[in-house]
């Protein structure tokens, strides 16, 4: 074996420590247990979002549902296929006429004599039209209208000044401390200050919030009531429409129906007259009376005849505006189930829209913790730190210590491992 007692080399080593201040070493100590906290499930388990995510059907949706699963044909349009039906059958009837033969002569002195009267016509007055009013905004308007989130976008935006203050503080004190004025009266007078401008700066967003959710409010009351005005002029024009309408038609029906009576009338006193004269002129043939009294027999059965036509004419053309109204009628059903599920719609919108609102006020709640965690840890990033390094010079080992080293740090772990005897 071989040895050299030739010196080493000496080596080289530079350390460099890094130090947090004093005064900010409690925070970062509170920082990190605060952390620790956060993170420990069994301190801080998860917390699942209990309440409603998704809106369900509300009532006006399942208003509507129901009315269409319920529709069926008009009742009207039955009864125009009856009546339609009906004077189908009569007019087959009256398409069947033949001519009656004369059974016995005609006796002028069994004709008598009918005086003729118009019948009186019946007034009628068209009721006058509905008053029509607008509403006043005042404040119970204003609240029924404002907006219920203005307050909560108020209190982010009070939240969001606050954190800009608080922002400044560590930049004031770190100021003051640098000029020496920390604690003292100077560095008061200045936090006073900062505190006094945040109270006006929320108030001002307070005021303004309000100020503007009363002229949104102000507003959209303005456009309910202009749109229910002009609805309410329409109802109005079409009531007197309808109106007018109506009395023509009854106006028309009486006069059709009074100059058809007297028309009858005058026609069956011309008939009697008619015959009287042939009955008193020409008594001299029995059966030329008796053959003017079948003509005339025959000439009031075909006016009969022609009178019941008309009859079923009205009654086909009854039928048709029946069917006219049925169809009218479900136009009219079909609008409002379309009006009901369009409500509908919209009012599930605004209860998924405050559902998801509630759920994101969840999540904020859930991560103001952290968020106020990382705030903290951001100004302990931005507190400066001191450093300090030193070069410290040491011999280089010997090989021979090593050896000799090695080998009693062996003989000892020998001997830990090897048992001792006892007695």
């Amino acid at each position: 074996m071989c040895s050299s007692n030739a010196p080493a080399a000496p080596t080289q080593q530079t350390v460099t420590q890094t130090n947090i201040p004093e005064w900010a070493r409690p925070y970062a100590e509170r920082l990190l247990g605060q952390g620790e906290a956060l993170t420990d499930i069994n301190q801080n388990p998860y917390v699942s979002y209990g309440g409603q995510r998704v809106a369900e059907l509300n009532p006006m949706q399942q208003q509507a549902y129901a009315d269409i699963a319920g529709m069926g044909p008009a009742s009207q349009l039955g009864q125009a296929t009856g009546m339609a039906g009906l004077a189908g059958l009569q007019a087959q009837q009256a398409g069947q006429y033949r001519a009656a033969r004369p059974t016995n002569f005609y006796n002028p002195m069994d004709v008598g004599f009918m005086g003729t009267t118009a019948p009186q016509l019946q007034q009628y007055q068209m009721g006058g039209p509905e008053r029509v009013q607008a509403g006043i905004f005042g404040g119970a308007e204003a609240g029924q209208y404002m907006s219920p989130y203005m307050q909560n976008v108020v209190e982010q935006q009070k939240q969001a000044a606050v954190q800009d203050f608080m922002r400044q503080i560590p930049g004031t004190q770190a100021a003051a401390a640098r000029s020496g004025a920390r604690g003292g009266t100077r560095d008061a007078l200045v936090r006073a200050e900062g505190m006094r401008n945040l109270q006006q700066q929320l108030g001002g967003i307070q005021a303004a919030g309000s100020q503007q959710a009363f002229q949104n409010a102000q507003q959209q009351y303005n456009v309910d009531q202009a749109r229910a005005l002009q609805a309410a002029q329409l109802n109005q024009a079409a009531g007197l429409t309808t109106g007018q309408q109506n009395l023509q038609a009854l106006l028309q029906t009486q006069g059709l129906g009074a100059g058809q009576a007297l028309q009858s009338q005058q026609l069956n006193q011309a008939a009697q007259l008619q015959a009287q004269q042939q009955a008193l002129g020409q008594r001299a043939t029995a059966a030329q009376y008796g053959l003017s009294g079948a003509q005339l027999g025959e000439q009031s059965r075909q006016f009969g005849a022609n009178l019941g036509m008309q009859g079923i004419a009205q009654q086909l053309a009854a039928a048709g505006q029946l069917g006219a109204l049925g169809q009218s009628q479900y136009q009219q059903q079909m609008g409002i189930n379309a009006a009901q599920q369009q409500a509908g719609q919209q009012l599930q919108a605004l209860k998924q829209a405050q559902l998801d609102q509630a759920y994101q006020d969840f999540l904020a709640q859930q991560r103001y913790p952290y968020t106020q965690l990382g705030f903290m840890s951001d100004i302990l990033r931005g507190v400066p730190a001191t450093a300090a390094s030193k070069t410290v010079y040491e011999q280089g080992p010997n090989p021979l210590n090593q050896v000799i080293g090695g080998g009693l740090g062996l003989a000892g772990l020998s001997r830990a491992f090897t048992p001792t005897a006892q007695g």
